[in-house]
């Protein structure tokens, strides 16, 4: 049996587009970039995927389905559906922390956005 290491999972800057926003214009698309953090613990030394945590999941979900969603005007709400989301995916992760920008909404400001972050425990809180 092999010993258990933590692992840490940062995706960097995806860029999807949404609807999202309480500006009449965003109810087209617009460029979010996101960030996640994720931490778990498995094996020291995995040997297959199926032994690790698979980030691929999160970048299906923001690429292939965020972009279908109808308009919302938080981004509250897509950060905390995308934190619901990895917890459910993978129980061994214990922590994640997300971030949603709009690098276009205003000329002035390279980008504007908010993060949250839970532990495994925040999301057990939550669901009930």
């Amino acid at each position: 049996m092999s010993s258990k290491q933590k692992w840490r999972f940062n995706i960097r800057n995806l860029e999807t587009r949404m609807r999202i926003g309480c500006d009449p214009k965003e109810h087209e698309p617009q460029r979010i970039l996101v960030n996640v953090v994720m931490e778990g613990e498995y094996s020291a030394a995995p040997q297959s995927l199926e032994q690790c945590i698979n980030y691929d999941l999160v970048y299906r979900l923001v690429t292939q389905e965020w972009p279908a969603l109808p308009h919302t005007i938080l981004l509250e709400t897509r950060i905390r559906e995308l934190l619901e989301y990895i917890f459910r995916a993978d129980e061994r992760i214990s922590y994640a922390k997300v971030s949603l920008d709009k690098p276009d909404i205003f000329p002035e400001i390279e980008s504007i956005g908010i993060e949250a972050e839970w532990t495994r425990a925040d999301y057990l809180r939550y669901r009930k």
